[in-house]
């Protein structure tokens, strides 16, 4: 099960699907993204009941789940409103910036602004400016200036969908504690070159998650499954692969 970041659709998952042509693979459009409608007052956990609506539908059982960016946040809910869902986890640099608040983190404030700003932007009029905040500060300054007309277009017509998933991340519930109970395999993954405040958010996870596998993809930025679709795979193919560890507060066990 493969869950898209924000701003995004399903399509974000097509160079890495190219790198697991043996395994069945879900890509949802989460709510409020691609084809599917806008959700007033959207929260990370209605996103994990569609996405448990989705197991349920398409497969019944447990499944591996991958999650980047916002998607990540909707992976991490899903395993805590419904765990038996879950077989393990893949989180690329998810957006927890409630786990910055709770840790007293200094990168709470500049981490949880790009949300901010989107937000107020979109409700000003003013969706361009939202979205080259965001687009710049998860790629790096400049990114919307190097987009084609044809490209900042499709983005701006996302404005009001956007708005509402960057708002949901500002609401999200999750705690440290609730990562620290997760009872599945994980594999955090964080871009080499990635922001300080993404770095750390993935930083403060692995720290709940005793026992959690955490990888560094060199040369990557917050966007990995585009630029580094291989590596991706590779981790999605070995996670699927590890023995069942017992996460918790008192550490692995096999």
């Amino acid at each position: 099960m493969l869950l898209h970041g924000g701003g995004a659709s399903s399509a974000l998952w097509t160079k890495v699907a190219a790198f697991l042509p043996q395994r069945r693979l879900i890509a949802p459009d989460l709510l409020g993204c691609g084809e599917t409608a806008i959700v007033p007052d959207l929260t990370h956990d209605l996103q994990a009941e569609l996405v448990s609506e989705v197991i349920t539908a398409t497969v019944g059982g447990a499944v591996d789940v991958v999650g980047h960016s916002y998607g990540g946040a909707t992976a991490v809910r899903l395993a805590i409103d419904h765990a038996p869902k879950v077989r393990s986890l893949v989180l690329i640099e998810p957006i927890l910036t409630c786990l910055l608040r709770e840790a007293g983190d200094p990168f709470y404030e500049e981490s949880v602004a790009v949300n901010r700003f989107f937000v107020a932007s979109v409700d000003a009029g003013k969706s361009e400016e939202a979205w080259r905040a965001f687009l710049d500060a998860r790629n790096g300054e400049g990114t919307w200036a190097r987009l084609s007309d044809r490209r900042k277009q499709d983005f701006l017509v996302q404005s009001p969908r956007a708005r509402e998933t960057a708002s949901s991340n500002l609401t999200n519930r999750t705690t440290l504690a609730e990562c620290a109970n997760l009872r599945v395999p994980v594999t955090i993954a964080c871009g080499g070159e990635t922001t300080p405040a993404d770095r750390r958010t993935s930083e403060v996870l692995r720290d709940a998650l005793k026992g959690a596998r955490y990888e560094i993809i060199p040369g990557a930025g917050h966007m990995s499954p585009l630029s580094h679709p291989q590596e991706i795979a590779r981790l999605i193919q070995g996670s699927a692969e590890r023995p069942l560890i017992i996460m918790g507060g008192g550490g692995a066990q096999a």
